[in-house]
């Protein structure tokens, strides 16, 4: 990685470019997975962390340009969203065994989190304003993954009705969530809240 390249890549999210963020997700993503995965042991709570790792790069982008190490403080950040993921889970374990949990520490980002739930909640509901379908098209290619060939060929549309449909539901499940929020939000980062959706 490259501190200059990573800088520059901040400094561009800070004034909203979407290009450098997704740019920085795809140097970032896999190299953070491997750790937090690690950590976690599990695939799902390692896709929440980074989630939450990539929402709070984000949501706080104005202060991006400040970050002299712009790596470092991507794993620092990794690494903190994972210990609250595990301090979770050993809260959750003592709950369910009746355990006293006076020795365990919350320090839980509580705001962050419930952010993060609530544009889950509001993600539901554009979806879920969308005619059917083209409910369908979007959720096969944002949550599936699939190409538009796929599409077309799974439900025996043309390759264009495809991508009109495709076209329409990003951008009305876009407006509908800076509408509901204030804040405008990538369509990578959207496609991050619907991998755990």
């Amino acid at each position: 990685m490259n501190i200059t390249e990573d800088r520059e890549l901040f400094s561009r999210i800070a004034s909203g470019d979407e290009y450098a963020f997704r740019l920085l997700y795809h140097r970032y993503n896999a190299v953070l997975a491997k750790g937090v995965k690690k950590m976690l042991r599990s695939d799902t709570a390692a896709a929440e962390v980074l989630q939450e790792v990539f929402l709070k790069v984000w949501l706080q982008r104005d202060t991006l340009v400040n970050i002299e190490n712009p790596g470092g403080w991507l794993y620092t950040l990794a690494a903190n969203f994972s210990l609250s993921q595990l301090r979770l889970q050993a809260r959750e374990k003592v709950r369910t065994e009746d355990l006293p949990a006076d020795d365990i520490q919350d320090n839980l980002d509580l705001s962050e989190k419930f952010y993060a739930k609530e544009l889950q909640s509001i993600l539901r509901d554009a979806i879920a304003a969308l005619p059917v379908s083209r409910r369908q098209v979007f959720m096969m290619s944002m949550q599936d993954g699939k190409s538009r060939r796929e599409i077309a060929d799974a439900l025996d549309i043309s390759e264009n009705t495809v991508k009109n449909q495709l076209l329409s539901a990003r951008r009305f499940v876009r407006e509908y969530l800076e509408q509901k929020t204030g804040n405008p939000l990538p369509l990578l980062l959207i496609a991050l809240l619907l991998k755990i959706f």
